[in-house]
């Protein structure tokens, strides 16, 4: 009975112990295993992290050689557009004529904000001057090519990092140079030659919120701002609002110090292109004009322009062309989808309407200004035919056809503006004739009319430039003062502008009436 006994205890003892051998082992190579993976994880992750990154960095770069082809061959079909192109350059717009201007000026030794008037960056006006060497404007021309072919080119790449289809990166960023060349109107405006900052900022925001970019690559952000603010102050609101949404993603992500490195990395990108652009703005007494005239005046001088029903009517037929209301669709049915991302969506949405409002309800209205909302839109260009398949028509679906208008409109509104004005243009051939007849070459031409063309045609810049009306009062009593000392050779006055009484005064004591005769332009001779 003993021996059974023990018998059976030494049965149930090693059984139990194989039991509890095998639990033991069972929970050792679990906890070996979870071990292993707290181990391996973050180590796995950071690879996956850099292998996306190598891999966004590759297709970002690795666009096939046709499409710089396709994209240069339609970037110089569209640029003929651009009245920097010197066959055109006799028929430009006023204001195309005014920025045309400012590169014969400086070479002529005035300065812009102090000598003429201008509301584009400091470093806009230098490109102009750059592209005014030899004296004509070949080589700015070739600027706003490569500005506008690089606009094209980053357009490809957001696309393609969105959609992974070289067919959907093609498609848009084809018509996305044809959006560019409409709405910068004649292609030398200070919102073509930021453009290329703000797109490749949007680009690099987009792979940052896919976790394919570095935090050093905000040195290249905080410059990128800083030339776009130097070039074109209107298009910095971009940043600025793409700033606040890395800072609210941050803070809820609890990336305090990710954030303030950030901060800092952009800080010093900012630093080094405002110090360089501030050595010259010193150097020309032009640092506090410049930002009067660029920032301050066009970000406060709002309110309900004189002819509101037509600003609203050329406001209305840009923004449906050129896709601005569709892009805002578009981007309205990406918020489900953004992810990571949700907090910039939203605030981009917000700066599309901002701007365009902003750029409306400015008493001085420049259409080309709304290239400023470009960036925005450029964002949620390539998500909306992600998952298609003919993806051409549901490109032009997305935008209403539009993008086929904008072509049509791109090609048509130059050769219908120069008819319509081919009387004026014919007449201001006549003027520069009698100058170039009558005046020495060193002889400054003031020309009270809608635009600098017969500066332009003449080769003759003037001493006084006559105040934008949207500026303040102080500008006009400037100005009267520097009518009563004017030296200009020649005055020519063009029916329809308004004369200032301090200039009819000068005119009535210290000139005498031409010997031309017109109809639409009057030649003042100093007595």
């Amino acid at each position: 009975m003993s021996n059974e006994y023990k018998t059976r205890s030494s049965r149930h003892e090693r059984r139990s112990s194989r039991w509890a051998k095998k639990d033991f082992d069972v929970v050792e190579a679990a906890a070996d295993q979870a071990t292993e993976h707290l181990e391996v994880t973050p180590l796995t992750e950071t690879r996956q992290r850099a292998a996306r990154s190598s891999f966004s960095r590759h297709e970002a770069v690795s666009a096939p050689l046709w499409l710089y082809g396709l994209l240069t061959g339609l970037s110089v079909l569209l640029g003929l557009t651009f009245y920097a192109f010197p066959l055109w350059q006799h028929v430009a717009t006023p204001l195309q004529s005014q920025n045309l201007y400012s590169g014969l000026a400086m070479h002529q030794g005035l300065v812009p904000y102090n000598d003429f008037y201008g509301s584009g960056g400091s470093l806009f006006y230098l490109i102009n001057w750059l592209g005014n060497i030899g004296g004509s404007t070949w080589l700015l021309w070739l600027f706003e090519l490569v500005a506008l072919l690089i606009s094209g080119i980053l357009s490809y790449r957001l696309v393609f990092q969105q959609t992974r289809n070289q067919m959907a990166a093609t498609i848009v960023s084809a018509f996305t140079l044809v959006t560019i060349t409409g709405l910068a109107r004649g292609g030398d405006t200070p919102t073509l030659f930021a453009l290329p900052f703000a797109l490749w900022a949007a680009g690099f925001i987009f792979r940052y919120f896919q976790e394919g970019t570095t935090d050093k690559g905000f040195i290249r952000f905080g410059m990128a701002g800083a030339f776009t603010f130097v070039i074109a102050p209107i298009m910095t609101l971009f940043f600025v609002l793409s700033g606040v949404a890395l800072l609210i993603y941050n803070l809820l992500h609890r990336r305090v110090g990710r954030g303030f490195y950030q901060l800092l990395a952009s800080i010093l990108g900012i630093l080094l292109v405002g110090y360089s652009v501030a050595y010259y703005a010193l150097e020309e007494q032009t640092l506090y004009t410049s930002i009067e005239q660029s920032v301050l005046i066009p970000f406060s001088n709002f309110g309900l322009p004189d002819d509101l029903l037509l600003t609203l009517a050329k406001a209305l037929v840009l923004i449906l062309v050129f896709g601005i209301v569709t892009g805002f669709a578009q981007g309205i049915l990406q918020l489900k989808k953004a992810g990571r991302a949700n907090i910039w969506y939203v605030l981009l949405l917000l700066g599309i309407v901002v701007v365009t409002l902003i750029v409306i309800f400015n008493k001085s209205f420049d259409s080309s200004n709304l290239l400023a909302v470009l960036p925005y839109i450029a964002v949620f260009a390539g998500l909306g035919v992600k998952d298609s398949d003919q993806i051409l028509l549901k490109y032009l679906q997305n935008r209403l056809f539009a993008p086929i208008l904008a072509v049509l409109f791109v090609i048509f509104t130059p050769l219908t503006y120069h008819f319509l004005n081919h009387k004026t243009f014919s007449e201001e051939n006549a003027v520069v004739h009698y100058l170039n007849q009558h005046a020495k070459t060193s002889d400054r031409v003031y020309a009270v009319t809608a635009g600098k063309d017969i500066n332009l045609k003449s080769k003759r810049v003037s001493t006084i430039d006559t105040v934008p009306s949207n500026y303040p009062v102080k500008f006009t009593q400037s100005y009267d003062l520097k009518v009563e000392k004017m030296s200009d050779q020649y005055v020519v006055l063009q029916a329809g502008q308004t004369v200032p009484k301090s200039l009819e005064k000068a005119l009535a004591s210290h000139y005498k009436v031409a010997n031309y005769s017109g109809e639409y332009f009057r030649i003042y001779q100093k007595k």
